[in-house]
């Protein structure tokens, strides 16, 4: 791996998590519908102006496929970040991060079928190594989890949307049209930004809208934006079966170590063995 495609991952992997951390406090302050949907509007918005400020390029020329995918991959967006934070209102972090974090396994896989990357056993070995970090941070956290189920439905939605993003990260940077992957972002996130805003004005009563509502949906839209851009970047630069895996499961790290950080989780053993398997994974992916 490269010292920029290094680079990159560690940002993609910080903002993500940054997103995950700012995503749970603003769901815990959507106490009404139209709390929810401002925040979501602001989420997206700020995503879209940091991508606008990174764009160098004109809208004149954009291609139709460019605007297509934008809005596929905005409507997937829409779904992932409504659903996600849907769950975290009711759901643990660590639960709901982590099961979001098994859409990696759609483009993982699709790398092989549909791009014909090859699928070494190194490959298979940090696949499986993933799949059970995964599968042991689930049950680490059982006892944790609440009793209500409500969260279950809208993680499991935003999963497989997070999946869908992943192919269509890859699908625009195997395009002819690689090069316009700025726009292609702006238009999905300025999608999501609308849809938002709709939802917001068919409200028919919006509670007042506190400073809250306003700066954690800011900093995770600005981390959402920023993270999607490098996991763009990256998917058209390393094959699906070592990014995939590496960058979600390097998520789960971060966002366990910041949660005993900034939340005084405790320090268990299983929590230890999550982060020692973890970063073995990150080495296997690596080599």
């Amino acid at each position: 791996m490269t010292k920029e495609n290094l680079l990159f991952l560690l940002l993609s992997v910080s903002l993500t998590s940054g997103r995950n951390i700012a995503s749970k406090k603003t769901a815990s302050d959507n106490k009404e519908t139209s709390h929810f949907f401002f925040s979501q509007a602001m989420l997206f918005l700020s995503a879209a102006l940091l991508l606008i400020s990174f764009n160098i390029t004109s809208f004149s020329s954009l291609s139709a496929t460019t605007i297509i995918y934008g809005i596929i991959y905005g409507v997937l967006l829409i779904l992932s970040q409504w659903m996600f934070t849907l769950a975290l209102k009711n759901g643990s972090t660590a639960i709901c991060s982590v099961i979001y974090s098994l859409g990696f396994i759609i483009p993982t896989v699709s790398g092989s079928i549909f791009w014909d990357e090859a699928f070494t056993l190194t490959d298979l070995l940090g696949f499986v190594l993933a799949l059970s970090t995964i599968a042991f941070t689930v049950i680490g956290k059982e006892k944790d989890s609440q009793s209500g189920k409500t969260f279950i439905l809208p993680i499991i939605i935003a999963m497989l949307s997070s999946g869908g993003l992943g192919i269509m990260q890859k699908v625009q940077q195997s395009s002819a049209y690689a090069n316009e992957r700025n726009e292609f972002l702006i238009i999905a996130f300025s999608l999501a930004f609308l849809a938002s805003i709709i939802g917001f004005s068919a409200c028919k009563t919006k509670a007042k809208i506190q400073r809250r509502n306003v700066v954690f949906p800011t900093v995770a839209g600005l981390c959402f934006g920023g993270a999607n851009l490098f996991n763009t970047i990256l998917a058209g630069r390393i094959k699906s079966a070592a990014f995939f895996p590496l960058q979600n499961i390097s998520v789960i790290l971060l966002s366990t170590l910041l949660g005993i950080l900034f939340f005084k989780e405790k320090l268990t053993l299983k929590n230890i063995m999550i982060i020692i398997l973890g970063a073995i994974t990150v080495i296997v992916f690596s080599i």
